[in-house]
């Protein structure tokens, strides 16, 4: 995260409230855009989102959420000599992978022929399960995070942080919007579940706004240990769901779904500049 200003200026409560009334609004134009262009574009089109939404989990993931957790551990434990947010990362990636991909099938019982893991990879797009929940729970808990973050900000410091904020809600909500569209989430499910993302800044600029202290000393290890496991959960949720599924067989149009994939992930790895 962009460190705030020293200047001890703050933010006016009309300001903090017109703020958090744009993040809402940017919020909601990511997560409903999908849905609106699965009406309107073809499969085409969908897919190239997808990938961009795939790129855009990817870089925050190693970029924002694992360097930020990273740092975290080292102010936090000094004195700790082990790469702790990689390892609770990697931890956390294999939870998933267990809870998504080896429990379910688990359960199904094992009188069924071995089919090839080629064809279980494949396959296994046909239900999303946990993942649409997985996202926006943390995508949910760490836009939180930065809109307190930008609610304790001193005027000085804060606008470039609220067009980091803005950059990375439209394009974080157009990825969740995107699992969401192809898990084929019901819309009494759906409409619900985004709006929780979409309020979730929102309420962390106006709680930041209303108490500096939320997040005051002794918060540092929480953040830490969650960033780190979110990078995990995005680096699978990247990886083994929308990139498997856009490339492997990724059917025609590879070039132009990695280059969609590189511009997500280039808007990520640009908004670190600021966050």
């Amino acid at each position: 995260m962009l460190a705030t200003a020293t200047t001890s200026e703050p933010i006016s409560l009309p300001m903090i409230l017109l703020w958090a009334g744009i993040i809402a609004i940017v919020g909601a134009a990511g997560v409903f855009a999908p849905w609106l262009a699965a009406r309107r574009a073809s499969k085409q089109i969908i897919a190239y989102g997808n990938s961009f939404a795939g790129g855009v989990l990817l870089a925050a993931g190693l970029i924002h959420l694992l360097a930020d957790a990273s740092d975290g551990f080292a102010s936090t434990y000094p004195d700790l000599d082990y790469p702790a947010a990689f390892a609770i990362a990697t931890a956390a990636f294999l939870l998933v992978l267990g809870l998504e991909r080896v429990i379910p099938r688990a359960l199904e019982g094992g009188d069924k022929e071995d089919t090839p893991e080629a064809a279980a990879l494949l396959n296994a797009s046909q239900s999303k399960g946990l993942t649409p929940y997985l996202l926006l729970l943390t995508l949910s808990i760490h836009s939180l995070i930065a809109g307190v973050t930008l609610g304790i900000s001193t005027a000085a410091g804060a606008g470039v942080l609220l067009i980091a904020i803005l950059a990375h809600k439209g394009a974080a909500g157009f990825a969740l919007g995107s699992i969401f569209e192809e898990a084929d989430v019901p819309p009494r499910t759906r409409i619900p579940a985004l709006l929780v993302f979409v309020c979730s800044t929102p309420l962390g600029v106006i709680l930041g706004g209303l108490a500096i202290e939320a997040f005051g000393e002794g918060s540092g290890a929480a953040e830490a240990w969650f960033k780190a496991i979110a990078a995990g959960t995005f680096l699978y949720i990247a990886t083994l769901d929308i990139v498997r599924e856009e490339f492997f067989p990724g059917g025609t149009n590879r070039g132009r779904r990695l280059i969609w994939a590189f511009l997500g992930a280039g808007l990520m790895a640009l908004v670190a500049i600021w966050m």
